[in-house]
């Protein structure tokens, strides 16, 4: 199991032996050997490359079931390897799929192509140095849409502690599907403020479709609110985001966020601006809409 994961990673591998088992379910034991026609990897590097194979196979190693707060590598543990890595977790605002599970499926790779390309140069750009290739990416189910995880690692300790990393990304990171109230790096979440605006669909029947966010009926719909509201709240200072986040039943209405950078506007202006830009959906889209106060008891 662990001879072609440490191939693919270093051309110098040339071989594995397991020298002892000792108690405790099974502890592994094993020694590596590298050819010296290369510079062979660091303790870290090593722990990071099965460490990656591990995290991204949920704690398996082809049929085996590893204990991942165990692996260590000639002294280096997970605290070791935690200096050089950074971790990112965000909502991608798409419909999830079971293929997102599988690693090297047609739709993951899509995906990560997509997602690396868009976070890795902000990273970059925070720290001011380059992460390693192959940084560790998983995909996850939260709530119909697509959670995002993501472990870089660099080659030097980073200032894993230094804040802002997730401020950096809300502002600069471009893809439309980042649900930028979601984001958390290194333990730190973005700074922002979010508001909850209810809208009353007229004329239209809830169906259960709309619960479903893979649906047609539920992809349809998004689409004709999320471009008007934005248009309407643009002008407002700071606006970040808006996004639809659910439909409810009896009548039809729909929860939406409206994410805002500090210092944000009162929310009684959000609110009026909305009201007063409502006429938009029916002119552009044919929606008849009202705001409302939810009734939360």
């Amino acid at each position: 199991q662990l001879e072609p994961v440490y191939h693919e990673a270093f051309p110098s591998f040339e071989g594995i032996s397991v020298l002892v088992f000792r108690p405790g379910s099974v502890a592994v034991n094993a020694s590596l050997v590298f050819g010296d026609h290369a510079p062979g990897p660091t303790p870290c590097q090593v722990l990071w490359t099965l460490y990656r194979k591990v995290k991204a196979a949920r704690q398996m190693l082809g049929n085996l079931s590893l204990a991942e707060n165990s692996l260590a590598s000639d002294g280096s543990t997970l605290t070791d390897l935690a200096l050089e890595t950074v971790s990112i977790r965000f909502t991608a605002m798409q419909p999830f799929l079971s293929q997102f599970l599988v690693p090297g499926s047609a739709a993951f790779a899509l995906l990560e192509e997509r997602t690396l390309r868009q976070v890795t140069p902000v990273v970059s750009g925070f720290y001011k140095v380059h992460p390693q290739e192959g940084p560790l990416l998983l995909f996850s189910n939260a709530d119909q849409w697509v959670d995002v995880y993501i472990e870089y690692k660099f080659q030097d300790p980073v200032p894993t502690h230094l804040r802002g990393l997730a401020n950096h990304l809300a502002w600069n990171v471009l893809d439309p599907t980042l649900q930028k109230s979601s984001i958390l790096a290194n333990g730190e979440k973005a700074q922002l403020v979010l508001y909850e605006v209810w809208l009353k669909i007229l004329g239209r029947p809830f169906t259960k479709a709309l619960k479903d966010k893979t649906s047609t009926e539920s992809q349809e719909l998004h689409p004709l609110l999320t471009p008007q509201l934005t248009t309407v709240l643009r002008h407002l200072q700071n606006l970040v985001q808006v996004v639809v986040e659910e439909f409810q039943p009896d009548p039809l209405t729909a929860r939406v966020a409206a994410t805002f950078f500090r210092a944000a506007p009162a929310e009684a202006l959000v609110q009026d601006c909305v009201r007063q830009g409502l006429h938009t959906l029916w002119e552009a889209e044919g929606l008849s809409v009202e705001m409302v106060i939810p009734d939360l008891g």
